[in-house]
C-alpha cells in the first residue's frame, strides 16, 4: 500500500508538470512563438514567419527599435522646426541608446520616458505657437511629420505580434529557453507598447492639425498612420 501511494503521488506530480508546460506553451503561442503547425506559422507572419522563440522575439525587438528610431527622428525634426533645440538634442541622444544592439530594459525605459517628455513639450509648443504665431520651419516640420507618421505606423503594426503578451511575465518567456535579457525586454515591450502607441498617436494628430492650420504640407504617411493606429 505504501508503495502504491508513492506511485500515485509521483504520477499526480508528473501530470501537474505536463499541464503547466502545456499552459506555458499556449501562452507562448499567443506571442507567435513555438508550435510547428501550418496555422501557427501563418498566424505569426509578423514575427519572422513563425520563427523559433529566440528568432521571433528578436524580430519583435528589432521592429520595436525601428519604430522608436523613426518616432525620435520625427520628434527631433518637429522640435527643431519649432525652435526647440534642447528638445531636439534629447531626441537624438535617446535614439543613440537604440543603436548598440539589443537594448536593455533600462535603456528602453529611458527612451520611453524621453519620448513622453518630448510629446508633452511639443504639445505645449503647438499651443503657444498658435497663440503667438512664431515662425516655423515648414520644411523641417513636414519632414518631422513624415518620420513620426512612419514610426506610429510601425508601432501600429506591432499589435498583431503582441497578441496576449501583455498578460505574460518575463518568467513565462524564460520557460522557453529564451535569453534572459531578450525575455525581459520582450516583456517590457508587451506591457508598454500599447500605451506608447496611444500617446504618440495623440501627438501626431495634434501635429497634423497644427500643420493644416499653418499652411504646412502634411505627408500622406502621417494621415494614414492615424487611421492605422485606430
Amino acid at each position: 500500500m505504501k508503495h502504491r501511494n508513492i506511485f500515485l503521488s509521483l504520477a499526480a506530480g508528473a501530470a501537474m508538470t505536463v499541464a503547466g508546460a502545456a499552459h506555458a506553451q499556449l501562452n507562448l503561442k499567443q506571442l507567435g512563438i513555438g508550435g510547428n503547425s501550418g496555422s501557427d506559422n501563418a498566424a505569426t507572419s509578423g514575427m519572422a514567419g513563425g520563427a523559433a522563440t529566440s528568432g521571433g522575439m528578436s524580430q519583435l525587438l528589432q521592429n520595436y527599435v525601428g519604430a522608436n528610431q523613426q518616432v525620435l527622428s520625427g520628434q527631433s525634426s518637429l522640435a527643431s522646426a519649432m525652435g526647440l533645440s534642447s528638445a531636439a538634442g534629447k531626441a537624438q541622444q535617446a535614439s543613440s541608446l537604440l543603436s548598440g544592439g539589443t537594448p536593455s530594459v533600462s535603456q528602453l525605459t529611458q527612451v520611453g520616458n524621453t519620448q513622453q517628455s518630448l510629446s508633452s513639450t511639443l504639445t505645449q509648443a503647438f499651443s503657444k505657437n498658435s497663440a503667438s504665431s512664431a515662425p516655423v520651419n515648414k520644411e523641417a516640420f513636414s519632414s518631422g511629420l513624415a518620420s513620426l507618421g512612419q514610426g506610429v505606423s510601425q508601432y501600429a503594426s506591432l499589435k498583431s505580434s503582441l497578441g496576449g503578451a501583455s498578460q505574460m511575465s518575463a518568467g513565462s518567456l524564460l520557460q522557453s529557453g529564451m535569453n534572459p535579457s531578450t525575455a525581459q525586454s520582450a516583456s517590457y515591450i508587451a506591457k508598454t507598447a500599447p500605451g506608447q502607441l496611444q500617446s504618440l498617436t495623440s501627438v501626431l494628430g495634434q501635429a497634423v492639425q497644427f500643420a493644416s492650420s499653418h499652411g504646412i504640407s502634411v505627408p500622406s504617411i502621417a494621415t494614414s498612420a492615424l487611421g492605422a493606429a485606430q
